[in-house]
């Protein structure tokens, strides 16, 4: 195994913390100088430290396309029930679209359309980096490291989500039930604006599997409950059948849990590992470069 370690790496890291954990570096291992950011060359250091999160989230993008050529017999058996489910479902999707249409008010209207603008993409964006932000913020703290770290995972997470959830719209192309062309419509490649998988799902389980796993309850509860009300909105709304509402949960959330499992666990992967860090109390920020064999 090769080190090739910046100076000043600290994230105060426990067993519950998202992401991998820098491990501690004696003064024999090979280093390369960063210096601090408030120096002139701080401008380089963020430059150095965005294009290597750049190439980690490339790799993790890789490790997920490629997850179904490492699937086993338990976890096909997992996705076939799951495929099934989503199937079963959609024999139901004009009676569930039915009831929640005819059981809307206008106090639910307004709920669901706030709920709606909570899972847009954008809305959830600023909140990642917000949250990115005010982890930096408070760098100097183990819990503000944990925050930055966390929401660098959920915001790869909602990124890597967005682009396989468009795909998947893209290719199957069913018509969303308020075009009134039934729940068995498909047009695949006429456009992403498409109702299969729920985007707002997709998203919103993606972003609250990270945060489940990083913190205790009752932030679990919270975020899993927040992201099922998002995603009943878009039924409600009608913009989305039940079929795909699911389709989409299930997506994020695999993609949110593998992700985070992923930079828990960085030993078991072999290859370059790329990490940001803030040091313990100076300010700055620098990267752990790590290949193993």
């Amino acid at each position: 195994m090769v080190f090739i370690t910046w100076p000043r790496i600290s994230y105060g890291c426990d067993d519950g913390m998202i992401g991998p954990c820098a491990p501690a570096r004696s003064e024999s291992e090979s280093t390369l100088g960063m210096g601090n950011l408030d120096e002139p060359t701080g401008s380089k250091q963020i430059f150095d430290t965005v294009r290597s999160l750049g190439m980690q989230a490339a790799d993790d993008t890789a490790y997920i396309l490629t997850s179904p050529l490492r699937i086993d017999r338990k976890s096909a058996l997992i996705v076939g029930g799951v495929a099934a489910g989503i199937g079963g479902l959609m024999v139901a999707d004009k009676t569930i679209q039915r009831a929640f249409q005819e059981n809307r008010t206008d106090t639910t209207d307004e709920i669901t359309r706030t709920l709606e603008t909570i899972g847009f993409s954008r809305t959830v964006l600023g909140a990642n980096v917000a949250l990115v932000g005010a982890g930096w913020l408070f760098r100097q703290h183990e819990e503000g490291n944990k925050l930055m770290r966390t929401a660098l995972v959920s915001l790869e997470a909602q990124l890597l989500t967005e682009g396989i959830a468009g795909l998947t719209k893209f290719v199957v192309g069913r018509a969303r039930p308020g075009a009134g062309l039934g729940t068995d419509t498909y047009e695949p490649f006429e456009g992403v604006e498409k109702s299969f998988p729920s985007s707002h799902a997709a998203r919103s389980f993606a972003v609250a599997a990270v945060f489940a796993d990083a913190y205790p309850q009752p932030v679990p509860f919270l975020v899993y409950t927040g992201a099922a009300l998002i995603s009943l909105s878009r039924i409600h709304v009608n913009e989305h059948f039940a079929s795909d509402v699911l389709a989409g949960a299930v997506l994020g959330f695999v993609i949110g849990k593998a992700l985070s499992w992923r930079h828990r666990h960085p030993d078991i992967f072999p290859g370059l590992s790329l990490l940001p860090f803030v040091p313990e109390a100076r300010g700055g920020l620098g990267l752990t470069m790590e290949y193993r064999f």
